[in-house]
């Protein structure tokens, strides 16, 4: 038995081949996810098996160790061994390992593992230490990395100059194309008109702070415009909420929970039952909304998911697209994604069908620091890509010599600023729009709209418990 593969899906197994017949060791391969990395590497395993081969397939994961080989069942390798905690090694031809546990097993019982062929699930991990050790452990052994976004988080690269273990990059088709053809579901990305206030948040390796992150994207206002906008956009659907730190994924949670939803949150923090609970409630329908931290960016295969929710700003465009990705997966009855960014993201790094050009040797700082291209609609909030007219609902921009409507938000509501909005505004005692839980953005807004010098929301947050910021 072999597995089935896609016409594309062919088209990579062979690029990869020709790559290893050219001489190059090892070989990269990236593919969105949802297009079938996990199919592609399962049917190379076969085959590498067929001729003699014995195969070591690395993941850094449980749920990748298990999607892993439940796909090896189905591409016909019933019985290959499993190297993780609780396991011992076997003779089989195949084995899963977690990349940890062989780490630590390398002096002992798999030092008398010889593969001939090294797969490595979500490769942009590949250039940490234990992976490095792994690797360089099986100096004969091929290796073929299997990733969605072939760069670090930080955004250099994974070839060898870059101080990575590939020498060769083969890429699949994008998603804009497997999107065209029905092999992936297409998205519409919406976001309030003034993302997260991270002024206070500094950068380490490469990306937020995690303690100042969490403490901005804990404001109450963003996260109850979150369930409003869940409420109005993606009511119902099941949802993946990606929160900035474990309290934060259970104040979501708790939030949704009293609006009315079945929301759970879960992290690497759970116990595993309670974390396999979650996920498979969210594919049977009992959890609408898992809030998650840290926990499934990879690895998560649940079609029916229908919205993300971002909650959890990041500098990495890998780490975006591995969210957004989740939701891209086909399911009856779901025509679209729906996206819910509340932390940026999609302005910072774009749409998932946004043209993206990977290469061994990462991109240079100024692409890293520079953003895509994304419109976002004064009428229903949507983002995409300039366009004379809005997607999602029609809105037309009119001549792209007029001036650019300005987009501010007020009530956790999305507003054009007109005159009638402005006269609105100053016509309404300033006390009368200082709600409790009001975000920093809306007193901005009012700010402006009122001409106060720029230190009144410094003060009115302060006065308020607010993180003034």
């Amino acid at each position: 038995m072999s597995v089935s593969l896609r016409d594309y899906q062919e088209s990579v197994v062979w690029s990869a081949r020709r790559a290893f017949l050219a001489a190059h060791r090892a070989v990269l391969v990236q593919l969105p996810t949802g297009a079938g990395k996990t199919r592609i590497f399962s049917h190379i395993a076969v085959e590498a098996v067929r001729r003699g081969n014995s195969v070591l397939i690395l993941v850094h994961r449980k749920e990748l160790l298990r999607q892993a080989s439940e796909k090896l069942t189905e591409a016909g390798v019933p019985e290959h061994g499993i190297i993780a905690p609780g396991h011992t090694l076997t003779c089989h031809p195949v084995h899963v390992a977690s990349v940890q546990t062989l780490g630590r097993r390398l002096q002992g019982e798999a030092a008398g593992l010889n593969p001939g062929l090294i797969i490595i699930d979500e490769a942009h991990h590949a250039v940490a230490g234990q992976w490095a050790e792994v690797i360089a452990a099986f100096p004969q052994a091929r290796i073929l990395g299997v990733t969605a976004t072939p760069e670090r988080a930080d955004g250099k690269g994974l070839g060898r100059a870059a101080g990575g273990p590939f020498d060769i990059l083969v890429q699949g088709p994008d998603v804009a194309w497997l999107t065209e053809r029905g092999y992936l579901c297409p998205a519409v990305a919406y976001a309030p008109a003034h993302g997260p206030d991270l002024s206070g948040v500094g950068i380490r390796g490469g990306d937020y702070e995690a303690g100042a992150l969490a403490e901005a994207m804990e404001e109450p206002s963003i996260t109850g415009d979150a369930v409003a906008h869940y409420q109005r956009l993606a009511p119902g659907r099941p949802a993946v909420a990606f929160c900035s730190s474990i309290r934060h994924a259970e104040k979501v949670a708790l939030a949704f929970r009293d609006a009315g939803w079945r929301a759970v949150a879960a992290s690497g923090a759970t116990p595993p039952a309670d974390r396999d609970a979650a996920i498979n409630g969210l594919a049977d329908g009992s959890v609408q909304i898992l809030c998650a931290c840290e926990l499934i960016s990879e690895g998560l295969d649940v079609p029916a998911i229908g919205a993300v929710i971002l909650l959890r700003p990041t500098k990495s465009v890998g780490l975006h697209l591995q969210q957004v990705g989740r939701g891209l997966r086909p399911a009856p009855g779901k025509d679209h994604l729906v996206i819910l960014d509340h932390a940026g993201n999609t302005l910072r790094h774009g749409l998932p069908d946004t043209p993206r050009e990977w290469s061994l040797a990462g991109r240079p700082k100024r692409q890293r620091e520079g953003a895509p291209a994304v419109t976002q609609c004064p009428a229903c909030w949507a983002m995409h890509p300039p366009a004379p007219k809005c997607p999602a609902c029609g809105h037309s921009y009119g001549d792209a010599r007029e001036e650019r409507q300005e987009l501010l938000e007020l009530d956790g509501e999305l507003v054009a600023v007109t005159p009638e909005i402005i006269a609105r505004l100053r016509a309404t005692p300033t006390r009368n729009l200082l709600r409790p839980g009001i975000g920093r953005a809306e007193v901005e807004t009012i700010r402006r709209a009122k001409g106060f010098q720029p230190g009144w929301t410094w003060h009115v947050m302060r006065e308020m418990g607010g993180a003034p910021q």
